[in-house]
């Protein structure tokens, strides 16, 4: 019998920050063997921008602390967004964030 899977628990404060771009930092708390599907934690320093990109998997993001912007709107802390594959934006901060998203797969630049 193949024992069944068990849970995941991670303490996010053992795991680094990495600079994606000025501004943006990644805390990876889970990621697929695939490379494709992870679970992180973004942080946004004050004005700081992701250039226009497409998403080529899903990405699902819940604001916890400041606000993000793209093309559609603002989303503010304790509110969610849904960019799906195919989705084209581009994503400035200009109070700061924190953000919880899950991705699955990459972006494309454009």
């Amino acid at each position: 019998m193949i024992p069944a899977p068990v849970s995941l628990f991670v303490n996010a404060g053992d795991v680094a920050w990495t600079e994606r771009r000025p501004g943006v930092s990644l805390k990876v708390l889970w990621e697929d063997p695939d490379g494709r599907h992870k679970a992180m934690l973004m942080r946004y320093a004050p004005g700081a921008t992701i250039p226009r990109h497409r998403h080529l998997g899903d990405e699902q993001i819940f604001v916890l602390e400041g606000s993000v912007a793209d093309d559609t709107g603002v989303c503010t802390a304790g509110n969610y967004a849904r960019r799906p594959p195919g989705c084209l934006h581009s994503v400035v901060s200009e109070t700061g964030a924190l953000v919880f998203a899950v991705t699955s797969g990459p972006t494309e630049v454009l």
